[in-house]
């Protein structure tokens, strides 16, 4: 499952906009578009873009031409089944529908239960099945909650005034920027004073008119702007620098991608084919999660290259200081420790400067984020709210830092989250390989993880109290009898005096730099999870659904303490940081 050119994160753009344009101003919205588009290829190269659009008339069918003008890739996502939904468009309008839809990967969101309503007459509101019509209000407000929630900008033709109807371009730009959305309940809705930064809430707006309610003010037609939920700066000509440090974040990954294309197969998260369908399904999390953790074991070796450099080579640069000091004729050991601490300081810089840890956290937490993502995925977990996805469920998208690592979960999660897997075949693998048993699953890694750090924080109190000890029986001998010592005894004496004191502090600031002790207790806490999920399961037998429940709160629990993760070791700055940076 090799990660290719094509597999790379894309910039998705979602659209939105009034179905009535007025057909004076569509040249002027065309040029806009068009232009816009043209400007995010160039401004973001390496982020192919992705359109995701309704295929209605107007805005949506607009949109969609521009972008297949431009080779610009399309998904089409409708709001009911296409059987349905054929019902929504007149005869000319149809004719163009069907020849976008063929022209795109298509994904039909599934009828919500609450949409089925016998009160409705088919007339209006769709094709009867039995006594169900579909209630095409809420499917189109589904529509634009998942649009919305999937898409990293989204596009909207809007004549700028806020309608009260649902699935309305007001009511998605609107669930776009406070997640308002009779999809959620009211605890959801975030609040106008909540000031936390997150990536979810850009939004590019084309004004334009309609015809039910007259021509764009001003003369405004055509003309686009950028705004998000902060009312600080409520239109931009230029999209806030915040967002565009998101998009360089995934540029760079696509870009590291490439350096590890070879091996992103070797991370593979079931050791067995399952279904088909499911298989190609979750393919892109399984895909994107081998890449990430081939890059994230990448730059761990690096990280840990530059922090072992930086220790040994300020150890040496000691060492040679002490016999300079210490010892007679030895005055170019001085060039030694010139040369050593001029590499201890170029590694940190290296480091530094090609960015190894940020890298190394940001897709080591993406990895384990698509982890959960993917097994979730295969098992069949929905969300209890409908406006909900999993990639909500990392760090509650509160947390701008990790914002490019949702936007990854977003474009992973699209075909999955448009195709809920059904059954229990899934369920049965999702608990073996990911909650697993003594030996296997992940069950088996945090019991064999725990047991490997513990070991090593052992060896370094060990290290450092042989140290200590050592020195002050260096300090003993050298205090009783110095005097029947030669010199040369006393110096070495005194040199291992001053070096094994460094040696303890030099192995005791590597195991707080790599979170020796911290690690010990996350991993234990992780086994712990893991081996109660195991006895839940067990106990909850053949109830799917408790299962299914069960899963959702261990994926929760564990994105949860990875992003807490993260932002602890970026507390934990390479050794020298302080007085270097």
């Amino acid at each position: 499952m090799r990660y290719t050119a094509s597999d790379r994160l894309p910039l998705i753009i979602g659209v939105t906009g009034h179905r009535d344009l007025i057909d004076s101003e569509l040249p002027l919205i065309r040029r806009r578009v068009a232009a816009w588009l043209a400007k995010l290829r160039a401004d973001y190269p390496d982020l192919p873009l992705l359109i995701l659009t309704g295929l209605a008339e107007g805005a949506d069918s607009l949109v969609a031409n521009i972008a297949h003008e431009q080779n610009v890739e399309v998904i089409n996502v409708l709001p009911m089944p296409i059987s349905e939904y054929r019902r929504d468009f007149n005869k000319d309008a149809l004719q163009d529908f069907e020849r976008l839809a063929a022209l795109g990967e298509t994904i039909e969101l599934a009828v919500l239960p609450s949409s089925l309503d016998a009160s409705l007459p088919s007339s209006q509101d769709g094709e009867a099945t039995g006594d169900e019509r579909v209630d095409r209000s809420r499917q189109y407000e589904q529509l634009g909650v998942f649009l919305a929630a999937h898409c990293h900008i989204l596009l909207a033709l809007w004549d700028g005034k806020t309608t009260t109807g649902l699935g309305g371009t007001s009511q998605v730009i609107d669930f776009h920027r406070r997640d308002a959305s009779a999809l959620n309940s009211s605890e959801q809705l975030r609040s106008e004073l909540d000031s936390g930064d997150d990536e979810s809430d850009l939004i590019f707006h084309v004004h334009c008119g309609r015809q039910s309610s007259g021509p764009a003010s001003g003369g405004e037609a055509g003309a686009g702007h950028w705004f998000t939920r902060s009312d600080i700066e409520p239109r931009t000509d230029e999209m806030p620098s915040r967002y565009d440090s998101v998009f360089e974040h995934m540029t760079q990954f696509n870009i590291d991608a490439a350096l590890v294309a070879e091996k992103s197969d070797t991370g593979a998260l079931m050791p067995e084919p399952g279904d088909p369908t499911r298989d190609e399904i979750c393919a892109p999390i399984a895909k994107l999660f081998a890449t990430a953790d081939a890059l994230a074991l990448r730059y761990q070796h690096r990280v840990h290259w530059a922090l072992r450099t930086t220790i040994i080579a300020v150890l040496i640069a000691g060492l040679a200081f002490i016999i300079y000091a210490d010892f007679d004729n030895q005055q170019n050991m001085i060039w030694v420790y010139f040369l050593f601490m001029g590499l201890a300081i170029s590694s940190y810089y290296l480091a530094r400067w090609r960015d190894w840890q940020r890298r190394y956290l940001d897709y080591r937490v993406l990895a384990e984020a698509l982890r959960v993502q993917y097994f979730w995925a295969l098992a069949g977990v929905t969300n209890n709210r409908p406006a909900r996805f999993s990639h909500d469920s990392l760090f509650r998208g509160r947390d701008l830092e990790l914002g490019w690592i949702r936007n990854a979960m977003r474009a992973a999660g699209l075909r999955a989250d448009g195709h809920p897997i059904a059954g229990n075949n899934g369920l049965t693998q999702a608990v073996r390989y990911w909650v697993g048993n003594e030996r296997d699953g992940q069950h088996a890694y945090y019991a064999r993880r725990a047991g490997t750090k513990l070991a090593k924080h052992r060896n370094t109190g060990r290290l450092t109290l042989a140290c200590f000890v050592a020195g002050l029986l260096a300090a003993i001998v050298l205090a009783f009898a110095a005097d029947r010592l030669g010199g040369m005894a006393n110096n070495l004496l005194v040199a291992l005096m001053g070096l094994l004191p460094i040696v303890a502090a030099a192995r005791h600031n590597y195991a707080h730099r790599m979170a020796e002790r911290e690690l010990v207790a996350q991993y234990d806490h992780m086994l712990n999870v893991f081996a109660r999920a195991e006895r839940m399961i067990d106990r909850a037998g053949d109830d799917s659904s408790a299962v299914r429940q069960i899963l959702q709160e261990l994926g929760d629990t564990a994105l949860e303490e990875n992003a807490q993760w993260v932002l602890r070791q970026r507390e934990r700055p390479l050794p020298g940081s302080d007085a270097m940076a």
